[in-house]
């Protein structure tokens, strides 16, 4: 035993946010804590000058069990691939999740 508490999960992938026009798009990793209806899953736009958030958007659902532990259940970005010329980002999730948003729509939708 090395004296260290036991990882009630793997550390979440290391996505790094995503600058387009003017505009940084980022995973929001606590969303509850900002208001939002679960921890995980949204993508925010952020005003890459000032910093200001100018809107999010859930890329998808993560439905939790009653009783277990919220955090291990919380699923992750894994992946976020900018579509220039379509104005889009792949996001691709740790369970294998893919999703097209359209960053003018501000829109998710399952990706083929």
């Amino acid at each position: 035993m090395n004296g260290l508490p036991d990882a009630s999960r793997v550390p979440p992938p290391d996505v790094p946010p995503v600058e387009h026009k003017g505009i940084r798009y980022a995973q929001e990793m606590q969303g509850l804590d900002r208001g939002f209806d679960q921890a995980t899953g949204y993508l925010v736009a952020y005003d890459a000058t000032t910093n200001e958030q100018l809107w999010a958007v859930k890329v998808y659902e993560v439905e939790t069990v009653p009783g277990l532990e919220p955090d291990v259940q919380w699923i992750y970005f894994k992946s976020m691939t900018l579509i220039p010329d379509r104005d889009e980002l792949l996001i691709e999730n740790e369970v294998g999740g893919r999703y097209l948003v359209d960053l003018q729509k501000r829109t998710s939708t399952p990706a083929p």
